[in-house]
């Protein structure tokens, strides 16, 4: 119980010090974002209930078999494109029903982090920054920090459900291709991070082929990366589930609404080869 309350203050502490920085969503995603704990007309799991992280979490599926996909937005509240596409997504999910298979989306996995444009969400002092950062905290603790225990939930989610491919919704500061490539600090803005595998390989070269071909400036471009950082939720989906796994990244210095159309042109390409839509 004191662990809990302690947590509960150093929460408080941090959204205030944050509160200045706060990032406006787009009115299209606040309007859906106003109703995100209201929604009935779909499944819906809560994440972390009865605390101060608890998030839904949607589950959308066809009455014909199919695949199973899972995808993350709001893992860092820093990068909104990520997470505003998520909540388009869902709004597009209520009217549009799916083919086959199943899909669960997560609009807001640091649903905290998010509301006050935070990379991270505070731990005790002494403990590694990093347990504040979901996308470091893969598989997670039943029992561990908060966000050790979100991407627990997550990643049991993704089991239980059989999960055939796990997206997650990111920005880096810089694109990937304008960076030098010498330099240590390399952007990964607009790349496609995937685990290495045989089913994650195929759907990556697709998705290049087709979002590149929509893109006019040739330095805008997606690429490719391999192997996503350890402890992130796509190196745990693909190390664990052996299933097709990613990291989607746009750049930050392109606007807004580019980011967040090439984020859904990305998700839709997966959908379109799965059969989902």
């Amino acid at each position: 119980m004191k662990t809990i309350f302690f947590q509960f203050l150093l929460l408080v502490f941090f959204l205030l010090a944050c509160a200045g920085g706060k990032y406006h969503l787009t009115p299209e995603a606040q309007a859906i974002k106003d109703r995100l704990d209201e929604i009935s007309d779909v499944e819906k799991i809560e994440l972390m209930p009865g605390t101060p992280y608890h998030t839904p979490a949607f589950i959308f599926t066809s009455p014909q078999p199919g695949p199973h996909i899972l995808i993350l937005g709001g893992t860092h509240g820093n990068e909104p494109a990520g997470y505003e596409a998520a909540l388009r997504l869902l709004a597009e999910l209520q009217k549009t029903p799916l083919k086959k298979g199943k899909l669960i989306l997560i609009p807001m996995a640091n649903r905290v982090a998010d509301e006050i444009y935070n990379r991270r969400v505070p731990v005790p002092e002494g403990v590694d920054w990093e347990r504040g950062n979901l996308n470091r905290c893969y598989p997670g603790k039943p029992d561990g920090y908060p966000m050790e225990q979100m991407a627990y939930q997550i990643q049991q989610l993704a089991i239980r459900n059989r999960v055939e491919v796990f997206i997650d919704l990111h920005e880096a500061l810089r694109s990937h291709l304008k960076t030098d490539t010498e330099s240590q600090k390399r952007g990964l803005g607009q790349t496609i991070i995937y685990y290495p595998n045989e089913s994650s390989t195929w759907l990556v070269m697709t998705m290049l082929d087709e979002i590149n071909d929509k893109i006019d400036d040739p330095n805008n471009h997606f690429s490719s990366l391999e192997r996503p950082i350890k402890h992130s939720a796509a190196w745990w989906a693909g190390k664990y589930l052996n299933c097709a796994a990613f990291t989607f990244e746009t750049a930050r210095k392109l606007p807004l609404d580019q980011r967040i159309k090439n984020h859904l042109q990305l998700v839709h390409i997966v959908l379109r080869e799965k059969g989902l839509l």
